[in-house]
């Protein structure tokens, strides 16, 4: 083998035993599947500003995993993820200066396009609520899957915020097509299950109790 070879192989690392700070991190006996679990399920799941960033170096850093094969995401407690955490984020950026909004705004889409580069596939499993962030974190993945009772909605114009936020403009109508996206968009309503399912959404919908492993035999 060349030299390059060895060179790059040098540069990859296992993460099975990865340990984050903001979310669970569970990987199989052989760690080519991870689980990457939103653990706040007293609050829905919600983002905060470190959790973020964290989500966004750890995906940046899968580039370079030796054993990581495939991603699985979801939420503790029957809950995908409620977005940006209201008192953690919201409430602050109300004060924020323009710079600082700009870093944040910067870090967010960031946390998308580290989702979109990640050479593992990312298969989202959604059950109850996946609203703002969350719902952007299910769009950025690559497959996803669902319960009859997840509820999806890119809430971001009922707090202000632009419809495009996270890259939902750019991403979103080509999954579900312009028209639906536009609506879900300017309006801000829920997604149904049977909606985000009929119309290219969520790949599959299955019970709630089923749908964890589903998405982790799809990984496998």
């Amino acid at each position: 083998m060349s030299e390059t070879h060895f060179a790059m192989a040098a540069m990859k690392r296992a993460f099975r035993d990865h340990q984050p700070t903001h979310f669970r991190f569970e990987a199989s006996a052989d760690g080519r599947v991870v689980t990457i679990r939103l653990n706040r399920p007293e609050r829905k799941n919600p983002l905060t500003f470190d959790s973020y960033a964290e989500l966004r170096d750890l995906f940046r850093a899968l580039t370079d995993a030796s054993d990581v094969r495939a991603i699985v995401l979801t939420g503790a407690g029957g809950n995908f993820s409620s977005g940006g955490d209201v008192f953690e984020i919201i409430e602050p950026l109300t004060r924020m200066t323009m710079p600082d909004l700009l870093a944040f705004t910067r870090m967010t889409g960031d946390l998308v396009k580290a989702m979109r580069r990640c050479p593992q596939p990312i298969i989202a499993a959604v059950d109850g609520i996946c609203a703002g962030a969350g719902a952007i974190l299910a769009m950025a993945s690559d497959m996803r899957l669902a319960t009859p009772e997840a509820k999806t909605a890119f809430l971001f114009t009922r707090v202000g915020l632009a419809g495009a936020d996270m890259g939902a403009c750019g991403i979103l109508p080509r999954i579900i097509g312009q028209g639906r996206a536009a609506e879900l968009l300017f309006t801000g309503r829920a997604m149904t299950a049977t909606e985000g399912h009929a119309w290219g959404f969520y790949n599959a919908l299955h019970p709630a109790d089923e749908v964890e492993a589903k998405a982790a035999a799809l990984a496998r």
